[in-house]
């Protein structure tokens, strides 16, 4: 069995039977500029996410990368952190417990594999994606990206993908990219953090149900998790 929780905007918790790998942990928001205030705050702080084995990072911005987390949940459950180097690079952790990745590149721990994929994100110096892999089970994490063509060759069961607009896909290039994988199942994500990426993931999910995909939308509220039995 594999659970997927969602924390809010793009970040996820996996837990794989005995095996947990976070992606993009954002908990607090120290961000300066009103436009970044948070609408709704995450529904949880590290101290209640716990026996992490792997941490996921996917850019360098605020939104995806918080280090005194990362740093805090790494140090504590010696948990590794896979990540481009201008990712690991602002890390202060023993160097056991970062492992650099770049798009194409495979790395594995315990029962996981995990494949960095390509993401198209300008305000990224090397933005990425994750393909992770356990027992036959493949979750896709598109990251922040805008719609490319690389899609077309991405293989899942789940898929994660923003659908925000603006610095990533919106709705619509939600749905042309999950018409190009096919997952069989889509879990929209990186939307209404922010005023400015307000989308309706209602409206995303008629769209997926109205088309002929057996694809199968699911829509998750931070706090919320979904089982792929």
């Amino acid at each position: 069995m594999v659970k997927i929780h969602f924390f809010g905007h793009s970040f996820f918790k996996i837990s794989f039977d005995n095996t947990k790998v976070l992606i993009d942990p954002f908990i607090r928001n120290a961000h300066p500029e009103k436009q970044y205030e948070r609408i709704e705050p995450c529904p949880v702080n590290e101290d209640k996410i716990k026996n992490i084995d792997m941490i996921l990072v996917s850019n360098e911005q605020f939104d995806h990368f918080e280090k005194q987390v990362i740093e805090t949940i790494a140090k504590r459950d010696n948990a590794l952190v896979v990540a481009h180097d201008s990712v690991l690079n602002q890390l202060s952790l023993p160097k056991h417990l970062m492992r650099s990745i770049n798009v194409g590149q495979k790395t594995s721990m315990k029962n996981i594999e995990v494949t960095a994929t390509t993401a198209h994100y300008p305000a990224s110096f090397y933005p990425l994606g994750f393909l992770v892999q356990n027992n036959g089970t493949t979750i896709y994490f598109a990251g922040a990206t805008e719609l490319i063509d690389d899609f077309e060759g991405i293989k899942a069961d789940v898929a994660l993908l923003p659908i925000g607009g603006q610095i990533t896909m919106d709705v619509v290039d939600g749905v042309k990219a999950t018409k190009v994988m096919k997952p069989k199942y889509v879990i929209p994500m990186h939307y209404n953090t922010f005023d400015f990426i307000r989308a309706d993931a209602k409206e995303f999910k008629a769209k997926i149900e109205k088309s002929n995909l057996e694809t199968i939308p699911i829509i998750l509220e931070p706090g919320q998790n979904f089982e792929l039995k």
